[in-house]
């Protein structure tokens, strides 16, 4: 799907029609063949960098050909089937003469989400601002999600150690893989960039070269965070993995020490048994004797056992 944007007072506008040497922004989201066939023939676009902005495990980088510069990113996908699971995606941002090219997998912001998060910066009216605000947007929305994981974080370490739960344990190992994720993709993008200098489309003011000196410390704090958390949630993942070690231990223990407490009633049992001559065996009372010696072995063993703390 190919969406064509044009810049009025600030703002992107959508339009249906038009020429593409006209418009500001030309976003493509999973685009058909002919889509990308058209956009090689008019910018002259490789085929291949197209292909490469729809890899899902494209890396971020930067190339600078002779009638466009490239930046690849790392965004964030979000799945509506499984919104809680953290996937990234790359996105290819294209800078010509005259316009902006994004090429990616899925849609995970639109031009109202562009405008709106720009309310208290300067507005969008070249290029040099929209690809601005494309870099700042994709690092917004990883920003969302890595702000609420210290509070799920905290959540899950009250948690997690007295938990025998796998659904916790699954929660605790989604958010670890994650993390993960946006960490490498975060430092990927913070290698990307801090190459911009190289672009040779782009012609940045002072005031847009301070906003993008913000943008790649505020992509240097947020992959700064995520490596907190990731060892966070190691650490949090090991003490589980030693919590419920542990508890298996004392399991086993627990059983141990009951089969050796049963060992000498049932050897009494098993010696009454057999077809032998046996001490009161012509006595009326011997299944009584039987079984106050198996009680007396129960509990002398059971005494022991608590007085040295094994049970």
């Amino acid at each position: 799907m190919m969406r064509l944007y044009v810049a009025e007072a600030g703002d992107l506008k959508k339009v249906e029609k038009a020429e593409m040497s006209e418009v500001l922004w030309i976003d493509l989201v999973a685009p058909s063949p002919e889509e990308v066939e058209r956009l090689h023939a008019e910018f002259g676009i490789d085929l291949q960098d197209i292909a490469d902005c729809l890899d899902p495990n494209e890396r971020s980088r930067i190339e600078v050909e002779e009638r466009y510069d490239l930046l690849v990113l790392r965004s964030l996908l979000t799945d509506e089937r499984s919104p809680e699971r953290i996937q990234t995606m790359p996105i290819g941002i294209m800078s010509t003469p005259k316009q902006i090219i994004t090429v990616r997998i899925g849609a995970a912001f639109g031009a109202e989400d562009l405008c709106s998060d720009l309310k208290r910066r300067p507005k969008i009216e070249t290029k040099e601002d929209l690809f601005l605000a494309l870099i700042r947007r994709v690092h917004r929305d990883i920003e969302r999600t890595v702000r609420p994981m210290e509070r799920k974080i905290g959540a899950i370490q009250e948690v997690i150690l007295h938990a025998t739960s796998a659904e916790v344990a699954h929660s605790a190992f989604a958010l670890s893989n994650g993390l993960i994720l946006l960490n490498t993709a975060l430092l990927s993008n913070l290698n990307a960039i801090s190459l911009l200098s190289r672009m040779r489309q782009l012609h940045m003011t002072k005031d847009k070269l301070d906003l993008a000196e913000d943008i790649e410390n505020d992509v240097a704090q947020l992959y700064e965070m995520t490596t907190i958390y990731r060892e966070i949630m190691s650490n949090i993942l090991n003490a589980y993995e030693t919590a419920v070690s542990n508890n298996l231990s004392f399991i086993m223990k627990t059983l141990t020490t009951i089969s050796l407490i049963l060992i000498l009633p049932t050897l009494v049992a098993s010696l009454y048994g057999m077809n032998v001559d046996l001490p009161f065996q012509e006595d009326p009372n011997a299944f009584w004797y039987v079984i106050g010696i198996s009680a007396v072995c129960v509990l002398g063993l059971w005494a022991m056992f608590r007085v040295k703390r094994i049970l």
